[in-house]
């Protein structure tokens, strides 16, 4: 144990000194500043605005728009079509994307309740990009996260019963059917249904991620689990798909208790302990488990999942109304090696809001430990967020407090991170009502804010100004062939294809230094 102190010092210490030298700090609070809308005239609809003036009322640096389709299908609701209430039709809103191929796979999104089901279109030319077919969500589920195996032709997404608003329901006296379905799409103007597994009958269903072979869920798959967990397919036959493992945080099941940390926030309420988003690789999977924060899995052993570490904060942080994790995202530096940092979003609409982070994953279990055992050891390196966010802790009151006045948009949240495929030191973050956000990660311990693309505002009617309804940028994806970026409006705005013309980091990110 002596050698392992001696080498761990020296190692903490020449870690200490390389922050130092980089940042003059040993960790860093960095912040973007706000950027302006271009204001939209009263007269005006957003949702019904030429290509032309889509551009006019973006605010982008470093970002060219090259197209851009609300995609007014008619498998949209009658909401979105505004029949039955007052106030302008709006086009389909989406969360995930993937593109291959030419081929754009749609996730519809239910908040408003625009389109529940998948789309899929032919977005060769960004200019005219028209739909192929559309798979329909379960009744009374919706099914905004999908993946594509882009070899096999087969898409895969989660069916999740959710309250808000299916207008297709489940008879009387039956129960939504949840789970995951795959369909051949080698033709993508007629995909076929290959399976369907399912979770909990009116069971929740979230983010996933695939390899090769197996999906990895989050999908409440018992009855007795209280929220999501992860779900494990093997979808290698496909004409034999089941499911081959699970996985939950101990508590989730009927009968468990909740560990120390995974029990009361600050506010003296039950933490949310909900598997939220899945990133796989390199046989781990990074998965944002909402109040318990980060978990690494290793499934090396599909039917065994073991835990490696996690990264917990609430509390003392909390995690509002959702749960605070959204998305742990992996950067990779070096093919087929374990990454040492880790991009890591919450989504709180509270105070203090969601925020992000860069963690280093370097150190999950030391090798020159002679004996025994000790936890993973990840360390916070930075944050960031928006300048015009400020919060700070009352001790008397044992309690955040958040400044703001009139106008200011305290409530707008961090949500999905992405890395540019040209150098992992370029990373796209999406935030809600504040756009999409481009920051250079090469030194993780003070990232640097590069760029930006702010659509119009898409407020959807009847919703006025609520915070994160106004602007509801969800999701990007980057064509792997051309280097498109693709981004989804949540709020009926469509589907936008960008081009980033910023610059390029060389310098990959400095590595865990411990």
């Amino acid at each position: 144990m002596v050698r392992w102190r001696r080498n761990s010092l020296t190692r903490i210490a020449a870690g200490a000194w390389l922050m130092l030298a980089l940042t003059g700090s040993l960790s860093a609070q960095v912040t973007a500043p706000k950027v302006n809308d271009v204001p939209i005239p009263p007269n005006v609809d957003p949702f019904n605005l030429s290509f032309e003036d889509f551009k006019k009322y973006s605010s982008m640096k470093n970002f060219e728009l090259l197209g851009h389709s609300y995609f007014k299908v008619p498998e949209r609701t009658d909401w979105a079509k505004a029949l039955g209430r007052p106030g302008p039709e709006v086009g389909s809103g989406f969360n995930t994307v993937r593109v291959y191929d030419g081929i754009a796979y749609m996730a519809g999104y239910n908040s408003p309740q625009t389109l529940f089901g998948i789309l899929i279109a032919d977005i060769r030319d960004p200019r005219n990009m028209k739909p192929l077919s559309f798979i329909p969500c379960n009744p009374g589920t919706r099914c905004n996260y999908l993946r594509v195996n882009r070899q096999k032709k087969i898409l895969m997404f989660n069916h999740d019963n959710d309250a808000r608003g299916n207008p297709t329901k489940v008879p009387a006296g039956q129960k939504s059917r949840s789970g995951l379905s795959f369909y051949d799409v080698a033709d993508p103007a007629r995909p076929k249904e290959l399976a369907f597994i399912p979770f909990a009958p009116d069971g929740q269903g979230h983010g996933l991620d695939a390899d090769d072979r197996y999906v990895y869920s989050c999908g409440q798959y018992s009855p007795d689990l209280n929220r999501e967990a992860l779900v494990i397919v093997d979808y290698g036959d496909r004409n034999a798909i089941k499911q081959v493992g699970t996985w939950h945080v101990p508590g989730q099941m009927k009968g468990e208790q909740y560990g120390a940390l995974n029990r009361l926030g600050p506010d003296g309420k039950q933490q949310i302990i909900q598997c939220h988003e899945i990133v796989y690789y390199n046989d781990r999977l990074y998965a944002a488990w909402r109040d318990a924060g980060m978990v690494i899995l290793d499934v090396k052993d599909r039917t065994n999942p073991k835990l490696l570490a996690t990264y917990d904060y609430v509390p003392p942080f909390h995690g509002g109304f959702l749960g605070a994790a959204h998305t742990s995202l992996p950067v990779v530096t070096r093919p087929g090696e374990h990454p040492d940092l880790v991009v890591h979003t919450d989504e709180i609409f509270d105070c203090p809001p969601g925020f992000g982070r860069i963690l280093d994953v370097s150190d999950l279990k030391n090798p020159d430990v002679v004996r025994g055992d000790r936890p993973a050891n990840v360390v916070m390196l930075s944050t960031f967020r928006f300048d015009f966010v400020s919060d700070k802790f009352n001790r008397d009151k044992n309690t955040f407090e958040c400044e703001g006045g009139p106008g200011s948009r305290v409530g707008t949240s961090t949500h999905l991170p992405v890395i540019d495929q040209r150098s992992p030191s370029l990373v796209y973050i999406n935030w809600y009502d504040e756009g999409l956000h481009v920051m250079d990660i090469s030194n993780p311990f003070a990232p640097v804010f590069v760029g930006h693309f702010l659509s119009p505002r898409f407020p959807p009617p009847g919703n006025g100004q609520d915070l994160h309804k106004v602007r509801h940028t969800r999701e990007i994806f980057q064509d792997p062939d051309t280097g498109l970026l693709y981004l989804t409006d949540g709020n009926g705005g469509g589907l936008m294809v960008l081009r980033y013309t910023g610059p390029i980091p060389q310098r990959l990110p400095v590595p865990g230094a411990r």
